[in-house]
């Protein structure tokens, strides 16, 4: 990959990587299965760039150490605002792309466009409602480190579609810890998936519902967690397109 540049503590993104991702397979994927992986999209060294951040008390906002709250074992910190450049440009340049997924797939006859085109037209729209917490968050699992269940959504305002970085190597510095999803729809038993993932994939995933088509559209809940990590430690970073 030759469209990032690591300079020093900062990477610059260029704008052909997105345009490279073939975004009608992802939406297949997120019509089908409720996520999508695109593999090996960030390089070993732009993972470890921004797991070095996770030592800096600039960025963030106080640590959360998940078992107080019973999400699990492990911690994570949300990023404060202004982002760092990488994920700022990450996220204001992939939102036009899910933005035009989310439109195809979550629009109604009421409301057949529901999402802006532009992240700063949404980002607007959540710090108006009140939510201007950076919907941004990096996340550490120690041996044993697991998260249960959720959904990420707080506040009035969500978006539908949201990512995950995946910052560490499976098999080589953790054991275990694979991402799974759930969903859940009356009248039937919850299905869960193991989507695993590795070090450079970002997964596309939906936040809280998945659309489902068959005698008109229908909708279930959609929760995704992290399986124990049996050895070593995992690091992601968790990217919504909302503010909470």
């Amino acid at each position: 990959m030759t469209n990032a540049v690591v300079v020093g503590d900062e990477m610059l993104l260029a704008a052909q990587r997105f345009e490279r991702v073939n975004w009608a397979a992802v939406e297949w994927d997120i019509r089908q299965k409720g996520y999508s992986i695109i593999p090996r999209w960030l390089t070993k060294a732009e993972c470890y760039t921004l797991r070095d951040l996770w030592s800096s008390s600039d960025c963030f906002c106080p640590t959360v150490e998940m078992d107080r709250h019973h999400f699990g074992i492990g911690q994570y910190r949300y990023f404060h605002y202004p982002l760092p450049e990488f994920l700022q440009q990450f996220r204001h340049e992939m939102y036009p792309y899910v933005a035009n997924i989310a439109n195809h797939l979550w629009s109604t006859s009421r409301n057949p466009s529901p999402y802006p085109p532009t992240l700063e037209q949404f980002l607007e729209a959540c710090h108006a409602a009140g939510q201007n917490q950076a919907g941004v968050m990096m996340l550490h699992y120690p041996t044993h480190g697991y998260n249960l269940w959720h959904q990420d959504r707080h506040g009035s305002l969500l978006f539908p579609l949201q990512t995950i970085l995946v910052l560490s190597e499976s098999g080589t510095e953790f054991e275990g810890g694979k991402l799974l999803v759930q969903e859940e729809y009356p009248q039937k038993p919850a299905e869960r998936h193991i989507i695993g993932g590795n070090i450079g994939d970002v997964v596309v995933l939906c936040t809280a519902s998945r659309p489902r088509y068959g005698h008109g559209p229908r909708s279930g809940e959609f929760y995704h967690g992290v399986a124990k990590v049996t050895s070593g430690e995992r690091y992601s970073l968790s990217c919504l397109f909302h503010d909470e």
